[in-house]
């Protein structure tokens, strides 16, 4: 009996390690989402501008025009890390002096970098340094994550949370279809977000708080 309890409590160990350490790559996991390629002037003028406004006006920690980039309907997703797993929160607003979680204050720092758009960088847990540094966004069709899915999966396996229809919409008008933007220009600093155009206007869709910090 001992013996049969100890493998599934070594069993389990290895299974949340597992969850934590997918959650900690950086490659973007593909799911069934369709999305399409941005390759058009056009299109590239209006993501590269939703981008660099979220951008400055995080850095210059300006309130009121983080909120003209929220979805006035879907709000958006803050993924955290409170301990082992990540979770996330989803808000309707957006206020520097009350960061989620609020042990993770919002931080700010310098940034010449340009925006491109290539693949990702990676998140290397074993050196704690990315694989590259700059500001990118990866506009193609194969690069599509599904982190709050994901998240919800071990949430609801682990901690047996359970999410209600109006948290399941919202969360997949937020994240299906959205494109990640990583900004690194140091391994101490950095921002990663999404966004996502809804009926021909673009909106930030998730910040991602957990990706970066190895931290059990």
């Amino acid at each position: 009996m001992i013996k049969n309890y100890g493998l599934a409590l070594i069993a389990f160990i290895v299974l949340l390690g597992s969850c934590n350490n997918s959650q900690k790559s950086a490659s973007a996991q593909q799911d069934t989402v369709k999305r399409a390629t941005l390759n058009k002037p056009e299109e590239i003028q209006q993501i590269s501008e939703v981008i660099t406004r979220f951008v400055r006006a995080y850095l210059s920690q300006d309130n009121e025009k983080i909120h003209a980039l929220i979805h006035p309907e879907h709000g958006m997703a803050i993924i955290y890390r409170p301990g082992v797993m990540d979770d996330f929160k989803l808000v309707d607003t957006f206020d520097f002096k009350s960061p989620v979680p609020e042990s993770y204050p919002y931080s700010t720092f310098q940034n010449d970098k340009m925006l491109t758009f290539e693949s990702l960088p990676e998140f290397k847990c074993e050196t704690d340094k990315w694989t590259k540094y700059g500001f990118s966004s990866d506009t193609t069709a194969k690069s599509v994550t599904h982190l709050l899915d994901t998240i919800m999966k071990y949430q609801g396996e682990f901690n047996e949370v359970k999410y209600d229809d109006k948290t399941l919409s919202r969360v997949s008008a937020l994240e299906d279809g959205s494109y990640r933007v990583i900004l690194n220009p140091t391994d101490e600093h950095f921002l990663i977000f999404h966004v996502k155009q809804f009926e021909g206007s673009w909106y930030v869709t998730l910040l991602d708080r957990s990706y970066g910090n190895c931290d059990a």
